[in-house]
Formats: C-alpha cells, sequence, structure tokens
C-alpha cells in the first residue's frame, strides 16, 4: 500500500512538473484570496434548523464566494457562531475557478481551514487537459491539488496534457539568408 502510495505521489508531481512545463496553470490557484468573502448560496428550495445551526439546500443548488464556484444537486451547511464553518456537497458537484473546473460526485468545503476535498470519480480539467481520479484536495490557501486514486479498476491518477501548437509557417527567429551556388559558366565578353 506504501508503494502505490509513493507511486502514485510520484506521478502526481512529475504530471504537475509536465503541466508546468507546457505552462499548463493550477486551475484552483489564486482562490484562496477569495476566502473572505461573502458566500452566497441559491437553491430551489431550502430548510433551516436555527437552533443546531444547520441547512440544508436541494434543487439546483449554486454557491458562490469571490472566483470559486460550486454546483450540486443538494448541499448542507454548518454553521458556528453565525458563520459557515462547512459546506457538504453532493451529486453532480462542479467546482470551477477562472482557470479551470473539477467534478465529482461529493464535496466538503472547510471554509475556516480552505480546504475542499472531492470524491467520487473526479475530474480536474483545465482546458483540453484533463487529470482523473478518485479524490481531490484542494488547499485554496496555498494554490495546491492533490489528486489520488483508489484501488477500483486500474487505481491510477490518468491524465492527458495537450502541448500548445505553433501554427505552421509562423517562424520562431530570422530566417538565415538562401546561399547562393556558384555558376560554371563563364561570362560572356562585352
Amino acid at each position: 500500500m506504501i508503494k502505490i502510495a509513493l507511486a502514485t505521489t510520484a506521478f502526481l508531481a512529475s504530471t504537475v512538473a509536465l503541466a508546468q512545463a507546457q505552462g499548463v496553470p493550477n486551475p484552483f490557484s489564486g482562490m484562496g484570496r477569495d476566502s473572505d468573502k461573502p458566500i452566497s448560496i441559491a437553491a430551489d428550495t431550502t430548510t433551516a434548523d436555527i437552533r443546531n445551526e444547520t441547512a440544508t439546500y436541494a434543487g439546483n443548488v449554486r454557491i458562490e464566494q469571490g472566483n470559486l464556484h460550486m454546483r450540486s444537486d443538494t448541499l448542507a451547511i454548518k454553521a458556528s457562531k453565525g458563520s459557515i464553518a462547512r459546506i457538504e456537497a453532493k451529486g453532480n458537484v462542479v467546482l470551477a475557478s477562472p482557470q479551470g473546473h473539477a467534478t465529482g460526485a461529493a464535496a466538503i468545503y472547510d471554509v475556516a481551514d480552505r480546504v475542499v476535498r472531492m470524491s467520487g470519480k473526479v475530474i480536474l480539467a483545465q482546458g483540453p487537459n484533463i487529470l482523473r481520479g478518485s479524490s481531490l484536495v484542494i488547499n485554496l490557501a496555498t494554490g495546491r491539488a492533490e489528486l489520488t486514486s483508489s484501488g477500483g479498476a486500474g487505481g491510477r491518477v490518468e491524465g492527458i496534457f495537450v502541448p500548445t501548437k505553433t501554427p505552421k509557417g509562423v517562424s520562431t527567429g530570422a530566417v538565415p539568408p538562401v546561399p547562393t551556388m556558384p555558376s560554371n559558366e563563364s561570362k560572356p565578353t562585352p
């Protein structure tokens, strides 16, 4: 099990290094700067328990906090002294930023620690670049995302990175002069 964890960590590190070498930005970098912004929640229905400081939202749930956007089928929040401490989203969860997005079956957002944990066939995408696994932990304070995979079919993190292409015919530097070939013909005399 330790060998699998080390191999997964090494693979993810090499994948991140490859992505950075190809200029693929972290889809969640910069999101931690918005952790002090208000949290906006909208849904079709809501049920609140004021005594226990909880609320449940259902149907087309949308959450926004600065550049952090999340949507899900259902959502449960736990507050502490009037401030949201924990958000649990379930069903078709999408976490998005201007740089990319992640999808999964469920997500837990620990607001105080600024950490999001996603699970259930997680897909992390930035443009055409895709990573797949079973669990994603995003530290919004540092912008670090860690994707892992547990047992299951294949039990590996998979990634596809599309290199940026330079259009054909575009010069990347000065064009060297075309050499001329000496002529074997003799010059006519006037």
